[in-house]
């Protein structure tokens, strides 16, 4: 019985160890201090046509100081025939792993947007997941040098800073249009709406300002809307948040609110778009020179927000860019064999908007009227 019991007791330590030899050890792990952690990402266009990607590090502090020059960040570029090519050559050249995994913001020139799309040069993030997919996006006009080599004015790392640019807690506003790498590839694979995407350009005071928000034609910048125009896609896909001023006839009001309701449907083989927007305001002040009632401004607010839709429907339906995601509503009408060719459909829409503004607060005026 006493041998059995032995027996027994090897037995069992055999079972609890056996199990250990089967698991996998940490030797394909690289420690935090083994990688270089990109903050944020950079691709434009050489004029040879080739890719060249800008990369940016933060520098950690430590009591001897920082690095580079006294610099808390550490810009690289590389140039190669594709981004993952560039990538895989600057990879070569750094002492540390390259690690994409906390990239906060990814940046395409303007040039390369236009002539060879932004697609192309970003499968690798689709592909190999070695990016965040909801790192900012935005196109870059002009040189991205000075994107990568200058210091955040208020002092946040590259792709932080980015973030409050557009976050609406921080920085954001119904102009800036906020979009992620997740947004920009879904709507690429959806061929009844296109990409509206952030165009900046360099600041002297700041990193950079909005110039204002390209659309898209498959995979090529068509166009931009200016940052008013922004306004008119904001209101219709209930993007907006509660920041917007707009000036009429000398008065300055806040969007606070907004709903959107839209009809579709077909009109002599057509598509037939009707949107009813309805506008929440508050009234900020007035111009004293020329005094006018509430309902004046609510009637020159619409005015202004009809006008301007007419400009926008105008500019993306002569590209056939539906950015509003209209043709997402003519799924269930439109065979799945012609949804590649919604783009012409959308040149050939009649599209209608009609605004009813309704002004909530007007503070002391109320009393005077």
């Amino acid at each position: 019985m006493n041998g059995r019991s032995k027996l027994m007791r090897w037995l069992t330590i055999l079972g609890m160890i056996l199990p250990l030899v089967l698991l996998q050890g940490c030797w394909d792990i690289r420690d935090i201090d083994n990688r270089m952690l990109v903050a944020a990402l950079g691709i434009s266009m050489e004029e040879d046509k080739s890719v060249k990607v800008w990369v940016r590090f933060p520098l950690p502090h430590s009591q001897l100081g920082v690095g580079s020059g006294g610099k808390d960040f550490l810009t690289a570029s590389q140039r190669g025939k594709t981004a993952t090519d560039a990538l895989d050559q600057l990879r070569a050249r750094m002492p540390k792993f390259l690690d994409l995994s906390q990239t906060r913001a990814v940046f395409v020139n303007r040039a390369m947007a236009e002539a060879k799309g932004i697609y192309g040069c970003l499968d690798f993030v689709v592909r190999d997941r070695m990016m965040p997919i909801n790192a900012i996006f935005a196109l870059i006009e002009g040189d991205m040098e000075p994107l990568f080599q200058r210091p955040n004015p208020s002092g946040e790392l590259s792709g932080i800073y980015t973030r409050l640019f557009f976050e609406q807690y921080a920085g954001g506003t119904p102009q800036k249009n906020k979009v992620s790498l997740w947004e920009v590839f879904s709507r690429h694979y959806n061929p009844l709406q296109q990409s509206l995407v952030p165009l900046l350009t360099m600041d002297e005071s700041f990193q950079f300002k909005l110039k204002g928000n390209a659309y898209f034609t498959d995979d090529r910048m068509a166009g931009w809307l200016t940052p008013e125009e922004t306004l008119i896609y904001e209101l219709v896909t209930g993007r907006l948040s509660p920041f917007e001023i707009e000036t009429a006839a000398g008065a300055n009001v806040k969007v606070e609110a907004s709903t959107a309701h839209i009809s579709a449907g077909w009109k002599s083989g057509k598509p037939d778009i009707r949107i009813r927007i309805r506008v929440m305001m508050k009234l900020m002040d007035t111009s004293k020179a020329s005094p006018m009632s509430s309902r004046e401004i609510e009637e020159e607010v619409n005015k202004l927000l009809e006008k301007r839709a007419v400009s926008v429907f105008a500019k993306t339906q002569a590209k056939g860019s539906d950015v509003f995601g209209f043709g997402n509503r003519y799924r269930s009408s439109l065979p799945a064999g012609r949804y590649e060719a919604w783009g012409a459909l959308y040149k050939q829409a009649s599209i209608t908007l009609k605004v009813e503004s309704n002004m909530r607060n007007v503070g002391l005026k109320l009393l005077r009227e």
